[in-house]
């Protein structure tokens, strides 16, 4: 068994090279897990949780720094946060052995796609990006239907500056503000920065984007730049609109909002 503080739980995961964090569910409660890292502080997380309350947003209950102990043998010090565990399925994992030229396929991506709306529209309306969303960043819950949105330790507020990217999941702008911040001259500072590249509800709508398209196509866009009807050929037209709408380098040309995504998916 491990412990960090009053925290037990059983499975210990090794850091992988793509995760800032491990994470584990408590023993005695599958309501809530742990997730804990040596270098990553979690207080800024930790805030932003608490700022937000939405069904398909996991609640954020402490946070802190604590000693790691297995069996009562003390490993290492560890930065921690409890958080409303979220079981279910990552949601591209969760389409991958699916018929992609199945209409009932294709019918509930764009179900689920609505679905994601909601709690990203109430984001972006309390005025934060999450920066990070990926596959592992949607899980969905089969018995409600629902897909939530977890690990918000890259968010800023609307307008802020990038903590870190994931690369391959990123928006054109969140790529171009990190070069600004690796070729920053000293005199220029982070808010010249900002100012000229504002981040916003769009960027993350670019990565939905980018996984309706995985999703549909068993592909990546970033590698491909191929239309998805040039894979899948029983995508509608108008949700392949969509999908290049999401896609659009030109922010000022992107889908504007979670809001407006929901409409268009709801009337094809």
């Amino acid at each position: 068994m491990y412990r960090i503080n009053k925290y037990n739980f059983n499975d210990f995961k090794c850091q992988a090279s793509l995760h800032k964090s491990n994470y584990a569910v408590l023993i005695n409660t599958a309501e809530k897990g742990i997730k804990y890292s040596p270098d990553f502080d979690f207080s800024e997380e930790y805030y932003i949780l608490k700022e937000l309350s939405h069904v398909q947003i996991p609640a954020a209950y402490d946070f802190g720094q604590g000693e790691l102990f297995r069996d009562e043998k003390f490993l290492i010090k560890q930065n921690f946060i409890i958080l409303q565990h979220i079981s279910g399925y990552e949601l591209v994992e969760y389409f991958e052995k699916k018929d992609i030229e199945s209409t009932e396929t294709i019918k509930e991506a764009i179900k689920l796609f609505i679905n994601i709306c909601d709690p990203l529209q109430y984001l972006h309306s309390k005025n934060y990006v999450h920066c990070d969303l990926k596959p592992g960043h949607l899980i969905l819950n089969q018995k409600t239907g629902s897909v939530h949105i977890i690990d918000f330790e890259l968010a800023i507020k609307r307008g802020g500056i990038i903590k870190g990217i994931s690369r391959e999941y990123a928006s054109p702008e969140q790529l171009q503000m990190l070069t600004y911040l690796k070729d920053r001259p000293r005199k220029v500072h982070y808010e010249d920065i900002s100012s000229t590249i504002r981040l916003d509800g769009k960027t993350d709508l670019y990565s939905v984007g980018l996984m309706l398209y995985q999703i549909l196509t068993k592909k990546l866009w970033q590698t491909e730049k191929i239309l998805p009807c040039q894979i899948n050929n029983r995508i509608p037209q108008k949700l392949e609109e969509i999908i290049k709408g999401l896609l659009e380098v030109n922010v000022s040309s992107r889908i504007p909002s979670a809001e407006e995504l929901k409409k268009a998916l709801s009337s094809i």
